[in-house]
């Protein structure tokens, strides 16, 4: 039996080495080709699944939240006490959850909705807020968490031997338990390259627009090499020393950030349309989700916007889960909710209300294109404040540390995996993978094109449709199983 456990371990480990090798050799060899069948790939699944996608991210939200009220939720996950405190478990997860993305969509996004709003209900100015909100709020982190309690509950309450066991406990089907881990990793794996690829390419071309550089291909390897490896020595230490470090520091430094443009505010204006674009945003959520009555938005909008997001979270939901459910030992299953949906979704709004509301007013007496540029809109935005060379400098480091942060978890979840399930993988295994990872960064940063580093962004969106069918199957079986033990009074 254990050898039997053993290959099939190994094949995993395998089939993720030969899903990265072949990528980079079709990409290199084939560019054009595989940038063009994943981009109509993409189009396709969104504009055919929309409606389905729309539907997923509600049952998400109201089946994870509903979780609170029931009896269950005051179980405790395991019967140690935390690892973490609330601190540094919050900041674990947000980090790992959202990355640079609060960082490079903090201007730009809210701005876009302000010049062209999805639906002209009410004021312009709380519709943009409403909708970042909406596709950064409530249903990205519902998606994260459900994963990582259903998995985090059957390791620690229902006493599965492994990470991996957990994830299919409740799954009858021998072959559907074989197919689940494999494509995990394979979509850990093209999450993890696309963020470390595209994410260096973009803070690179940030760096370029706005200081006026000329950093080309090479400070790019150069950038991509130098996250690889920190990433990796950062996963080979463990979650309790650099990678808690790290996303301590990328909390603490983004609070210091907020609370200094938070200086500036008009508040009365900032509390007005906050508070009325949150209120509409809870109250027409079923509206917005489903894109109906009122905020019915128009096909293109629906696709382009929220199926994107939906999808990509989606993507990025089997090792941003697991993480979380690895972090979390030791939490209620009420708290493990509040903290991991409600927490991170209030800080998410309060983030982007402080710099959209800011923006807005600065764009009351300049230029309105300023901020249409994702690399460059936060790099602009602080340029209207004092001390303007610190705060882009730390903004610049913000991202970079971000995307440090996604990589080391996406190393030692995928060193889990390969190392039999373990909580704390061998540093091996995550060393093999640290290598895979950047190698295969590094290989299609070096080809010189961003339509082969997006390439692999449109194949998480191709991933994710399979993948939100087998999140549909574990939920049910699990939601199943709960059923079944309450009837018994277990």
């Amino acid at each position: 039996m254990k050898n039997k456990a053993t290959i099939y371990y190994n094949k995993l480990f395998l089939a993720g080495i030969t899903f990265s090798v072949l990528f980079c050799v079709v990409g290199i060899v084939f560019p054009n080709i595989l940038v063009d069948v994943l981009s109509f790939s993409n189009d396709f699944i969104l504009d055919k699944f929309r409606f389905f996608y729309l539907l997923f991210g509600l049952f998400i939200v109201l089946f994870a939240l509903s979780l609170i009220f029931l009896p269950f939720s005051r179980r405790k996950l395991g019967e140690t006490k935390p690892e973490y405190s609330y601190f540094s478990w919050i900041a674990l997860l947000y980090s790992t959850g959202m990355g640079s993305g609060l960082l490079l969509r903090a201007v730009q996004e809210p701005m876009y909705y302000l010049q062209n709003p999805p639906v002209t209900v009410y004021d312009s100015k709380q519709i943009a807020l409403q909708y970042t909100f909406f596709h950064w709020g409530f249903t990205p982190w519902a998606m994260y968490s459900l994963f990582g309690l259903i998995v985090a509950y059957n390791l620690y309450n229902n006493k599965e031997k492994n990470f991996l066991t957990a994830i299919v406990m409740n799954v009858r089907n021998s072959t559907i338990k074989k197919i689940i881990p494999l494509f995990i990793i394979v979509i850990t794996i093209a999450g993890v390259i696309a963020s470390l690829g595209l994410g260096t390419s973009q803070f690179i071309g940030g760096l370029n627009q706005y200081f006026e550089l000329d950093l080309g291909y090479t400070s790019l390897l150069i950038t991509v090499s130098i996250i690889g490896i920190i990433g990796t020595l950062s996963a080979l230490t463990g979650i309790s020393k650099v990678i808690k470090y790290l996303a301590d520091f990328d909390m603490t430094v983004s609070l210091l950030l907020l609370v200094f443009v938070a200086c500036f505010l008009n508040f009365h204006d900032y509390l007005c349309n906050t508070i009325l674009a949150l209120y509409h945003y809870i109250i027409h959520f079923v509206e917005m989700s489903l894109s109906i009555g009122d905020f019915k938005t128009t096909e293109q909008f629906t696709k382009d916007w929220t199926v994107f997001y939906w999808a990509f979270w989606l993507a990025w939901v089997p090792f941003t889960g697991i993480f979380i459910a690895r972090i979390s030992k030791g939490r209620t299953i009420r708290e493990f909710i509040f903290a991991t949906i409600l927490v991170p979704a209030i800080a998410t709004i309060i983030w982007f209300s402080v710099f959209a509301n800011s923006a807005f007013e600065i764009v009351k007496t300049s230029n309105t294109s300023q901020f249409d540029n994702v690399l460059t809109s936060l790099f602009v935005f602080l340029e209207h404040y004092p001390l303007s060379v610190i705060t882009v400098f730390l903004a610049a480091i913000l991202v970079l540390v971000s995307i440090i942060n996604s990589v080391d978890s996406a190393i030692f979840v995928l060193g889990m995996f390969s190392d039999s399930g373990k909580e704390d993988p061998s540093k091996k295994h995550k060393l093999f993978w640290g290598i895979i990872i950047t190698a295969t960064a590094i290989g299609l940063s070096a080809v010189g094109s961003n339509d082969l580093l997006k390439a692999i962004s449109n194949l998480l969106i191709i991933l994710a449709l399979p993948f939100s069918l087998l999140y549909l199957y574990i939920i049910i079986s699990f939601a199943n199983k709960l059923i079944k033990k309450q009837k018994k009074g277990a």
